[in-house]
């Protein structure tokens, strides 16, 4: 996983088939990191991670660019906003979304904007510009808009009154939008709920109940009917019955049925880490910097999956590739 407090201080950790957290040894290790610091810009957050490369979206309002990054080959590319979908002084909702397509590999950046319709472009890398294409379905918000990449397509929810329970689909190939249903069972309130891709499957991480959390899988990709309610972890007081809801994402599915996961106050929208037991059927929270040497003390804190590669940004014609200083 990739693991970032501050939004800008970043490591990246590699974990063996279980998580064992009274293990001195914690069966996993650090292996690089890095500091987004050093490019003079204050805050980034993650918004998608494809085969080793991390797509960046700076938060400070006075950057016009985005950025692409290797951690392990400490390269980075920026590439400019698409000037009309400035993200200052409007009312509306913004989408990401990152991934490759299956058939030529292209690298893509999608952004979708709706104010009173939807826009959406998209950015190639290694053509230097952003592209407007034909925009799908108007899609969900929460506090994690990013498109989960799988099979070659993101996925977002779809916010729609007269069909709220589905799944928009966009192929990076083709470059169209479609749509497919939910669980017929899972709740039509989405605040607290997130689509995401982990394993190799599609999955829908539900915190709607006050009692537990629900976890779907799509077993078969593109098969409705393959919805599964795969597994539902009990929340145990004090530490999670009670507790604000917000947004659970899962970053790790272990062999032994241990989860570990992010969890998100919906009132101050800053996450935490948290630990799902198979064993004990308990679930704990962390503490970030005993586990894993870096420490969010209170502060912003992101996590997500990462597969580590050797992709070199300077495969990319047209992309100023600049490197960055180790940590």
């Amino acid at each position: 996983m990739v693991f970032c407090s501050e939004f800008n201080n970043y490591g990246v950790f590699a974990f063996e088939d279980g998580l064992d957290l009274q293990d001195p040894e914690r069966r996993y290790e650090q292996i690089t990191s890095f500091d987004c610091s050093y490019l003079c810009i204050s805050i980034c957050e993650i918004q998608g991670s494809v085969n080793g490369l991390l797509f960046l979206n700076p938060l400070s309002s006075i950057s016009d660019a985005y950025y692409i990054f290797n951690p392990l080959t400490r390269e980075y590319i920026e590439f400019p906003y698409e000037q009309r979908l400035l993200d200052i002084d409007f009312n509306g909702t913004v989408n990401y979304g990152f991934g490759v397509s299956k058939v030529s590999g292209q690298y893509k950046v999608v952004k979708t904007v709706h104010v009173k319709k939807s826009i959406c472009h998209v950015y190639t890398l290694g053509t230097g510009k952003w592209r407007r294409i034909p925009a799908g379905p108007k899609l969900g918000e929460n506090t994690n808009s990013s498109g989960a990449f799988l099979n070659g397509c993101l996925h977002w929810f779809v916010e729609d009154s007269k069909n709220p329970n589905l799944i928009s689909c966009f192929d990076l190939e083709t470059e169209t939008f479609s749509t497919f249903p939910c669980p017929p069972s899972l709740s039509l309130y989405k605040r607290y709920q997130v689509v995401v891709a982990l394993g190799g499957y599609l999955w829908i991480c539900d915190n709607t109940d006050e009692l537990v959390i629900a976890f779907w899988v799509m077993k078969e990709y593109g098969n409705e009917k393959s919805w599964t309610k795969e597994f539902v972890i009990r929340k145990r007081h004090p530490h999670c019955y009670g507790q604000p809801r917000g947004i659970v994402y899962p970053i790790k599915l272990f062999d032994d049925g241990h989860v570990l996961m992010t969890w998100e106050d919906e009132f101050n929208t800053f996450s935490e880490m948290y630990y799902y037991s198979n064993k004990t059927k308990t679930t704990a929270e962390l503490d970030d910097c005993k586990v894993f040497g870096v420490s969010s003390g209170g502060s912003p804190m992101q996590a997500v999956p990462y597969t580590p590669s050797f992709v070199s940004l300077r495969s990319f014609p047209n992309e100023y590739v600049k490197s960055y200083k180790w940590f």
